[in-house]
């Protein structure tokens, strides 16, 4: 029970950080300050509540690096598929990475996925399908398409490797590593497309301050939630982030609550409860 709220908790401050990142003028940039604040109460945090944990694990240092690697290459790809396809269709396609983790997770791990489990990420899956359809969009295997499926190879990889970092005898290292490599790779993509940083830092202040909190529970409580829970389980759960954005989209955004949506929602929750039953 403990894995399993802690991974809809942090489905949930996901959703919260991803609607200020939309409210944000240049999202590239802000996403990046975001993560390096972020980064900066990590290390107060090591420093002032994880003393205990301040001894290097160079196991810990080289899978946050790799994870690392894998989850910005996730960003990357699907930032480009943006621009050849529209939302509508790029989304439900990264949505397949639950079924690539558990593909690797059953291969890697040796996870065991019950019949119930697997209907479960089945159902949730397609709630999010069903959220993010569109009814003038055919998915067709374009440019937008292809790195879409790439993106979600990516984050599937990233995942298994973030499975095994959070099962090392430093956790809070790797964890800290994972954030500042992840950090490191946003700045060195954000230092050559931009020069207005500290300008858009004072903008912005009020917002990334913000951000950087709720990125930090979410970021911290779900490799948190990792060690209790299957990963093949885990990022399905995580789907219900989709479910908080349109409540999040309604209440903060004024987005319309259609009933396709409404839908959708209620088959994320069934899928949600029946993995909670197989915890």
């Amino acid at each position: 029970m403990t894995g399993f709220l802690l991974i809809i908790f942090s489905a949930l401050m996901h959703s919260l950080w991803n609607i200020i990142l939309k409210k944000s003028n240049n999202k590239y940039l802000f996403n990046y300050q975001m993560h390096f604040l972020n980064f900066c109460i990590m290390t107060f945090a090591y420093v002032v509540f994880f003393r205990e944990y301040m001894f290097f694990d160079l196991r810990a240092v080289v899978l946050a690096f790799c994870a690392a690697l894998f989850f910005t290459g996730y960003h990357l790809f699907l930032s480009t598929s943006y621009r050849y396809a529209d939302a509508s269709m790029v989304y439900p396609v990264t949505t397949s990475s639950p079924i690539w983790v558990a593909l690797w997770a059953a291969i890697f791990l040796h996870e065991k996925i019950t019949l119930l489990g697997l209907l479960g990420i089945v159902i949730t899956l397609g709630g999010v399908l069903v959220i993010n359809s569109s009814k003038t969009s055919d998915i067709k295997l374009d440019k937008g398409i292809v790195f879409a499926f790439i993106s979600a190879f990516f984050y599937s990889v990233g995942a298994i490797v973030d499975k095994v970092g959070v099962d090392v005898s430093n956790f809070i290292l790797y964890v800290y590593s994972l954030t500042f490599f992840m950090t490191f790779f946003m700045y060195m993509y954000s230092a050559r497309r931009f020069t207005n940083h500290l300008e858009h830092f004072k903008a912005n202040i009020r917002y990334l301050l913000a951000g950087s909190i709720i990125l930090f529970m979410s970021f911290f409580v779900y490799r948190l939630g990792l060690i209790f829970v299957q990963v093949s389980y885990a990022t399905t759960l995580r789907q219900v982030n989709a479910l908080f954005g349109v409540l999040l989209g309604v209440l903060f955004l004024k987005e319309k609550f259609s009933y396709k949506r409404l839908a959708g929602s209620i088959v994320i929750i069934v899928g949600v409860l029946i993995i909670r039953a197989n915890l």
